[in-house]
């Protein structure tokens, strides 16, 4: 069985960081800063904390290369967003 990761992928130029879900905040955060430049997450004890606290704050997770903002994938937060619009 494959683990699900979470991908910020960014349309425009390229820049990705994946992690699985449940990836504590200091594996996130060391890798963050050891592979690339994502530091600018929300707060959170995993990595799929980390993103909806993002999201939820601010709206969108911008790149760090280019500023734009980034797509997010993964099931659990696919089935949050559909979740979150059937609210409204």
């Amino acid at each position: 069985m494959q683990t699900m990761q979470i991908e910020l992928l960014c349309q425009a130029c390229g820049c990705s960081f994946a992690a699985e879900p449940e990836a504590s905040f200091d594996e996130v955060r060391s890798r963050m800063f050891r592979d690339s430049s994502w530091f600018a997450l929300g707060d959170g004890n995993t990595f799929e904390d980390m993103i909806f606290s993002s999201l939820m704050e601010r709206g969108a997770i911008c790149c760090p290369e280019c500023g734009d903002p980034v797509s997010v994938s993964e099931e659990s937060l696919n089935q949050w967003a559909m979740e979150m619009l059937a609210g409204f």
